[in-house]
């Protein structure tokens, strides 16, 4: 439902920019951004699923680790690596192992679903990094590939694949989800937690690295804190701080100017 949600919000605003249309058209017979938007989707579906089966803190964890993988890739493919990037990248996933430590519960009494959710994670971590490389390379030879056309695919193809899956596969009726708070509740979730994030996301993937869009993630579990500090009292402990600064210092090291290194 976030998904269709979204794709209704954004759809006035194609509606007003009318020469969006004809790119909109071509792109959707690109393979390529096709391929680009389902890699969105499957992250949103993926994602949502982790948080459901694990622990919040060790999804957030697992997810952390796209940039280091993207970092793995490109010394598996001898692609040179910056000393920014192997020094921002390490530090910035050791602030996060450090911000969510004390949240960690991998005892969990049932161990398949615990794995299970984790699995989802690191795929949804994977598809991350997936999406932002191709964004990035794509979107140097397609100029028509913007930010605001990707999200609308993306939302247009979640809510024709994941809606009919999700009616049959569930026993809540439309009268349930008809009730004012859920209602609610599953606006919000479409503007906030899909629109917002998935146009800031393209933008950064198609203007920035791979590496350093994928450890802007890093920045998630603080703003979670910060907005939990504000509206439900919760304090900041002295490990969230630490991780806190690590963090923040990591992704300043991978967004300065690089120099090529040796690989």
């Amino acid at each position: 439902m976030r998904l269709g949600i979204a794709g209704l919000v954004m759809l006035p605003m194609l509606i007003v920019r009318r020469p969006l249309w004809s790119d909109l058209r071509m792109l959707l017979k690109d393979p390529l951004t096709v391929l680009l938007s389902s890699l969105m989707v499957l992250y949103y579906l993926f994602a949502v699923r982790a948080f459901q089966l694990a622990p919040v803190g060790d999804v957030v964890l697992v997810v952390g680790l796209s940039p280091l993988l993207g970092l793995v890739a490109k010394a598996c493919l001898r692609q040179p690596l910056t000393v920014a990037e192997g020094i921002g990248g390490v530090m910035a996933f050791s602030g996060l192992v450090v911000f969510v430590l004390p949240k960690l519960q991998g005892n969990s009494a049932d161990s398949l679903t615990y794995l299970t959710g984790l699995g989802f994670a690191l795929l949804s971590a994977a598809l991350t990094l997936a999406y932002a490389s191709l964004f990035k390379s794509h979107g140097a030879k397609q100029p028509r590939l913007t930010p605001l056309l990707v999200a609308f695919i993306t939302f247009a193809i979640g809510s024709i694949l994941i809606i009919p899956i999700a009616c049959l596969s569930t026993s809540v009726s439309l009268h349930d989800l008809a009730q004012p708070q859920v209602g609610t509740l599953i606006l919000g979730l479409g503007v906030f937690s899909t629109v917002v994030p998935t146009l800031g996301y393209s933008y950064a993937a198609k203007h920035l690295s791979p590496i350093l869009t994928t450890a802007l993630n890093l920045m998630t579990p603080i703003f979670a804190a910060v907005v939990a500090a504000v509206l439900l009292g919760e304090r900041l402990s002295g490990w969230n701080l630490v991780g806190a600064a690590l963090i923040l210092t990591g992704i300043l090291t991978l967004s300065k100017p690089r120099s090529r290194s040796k690989p």
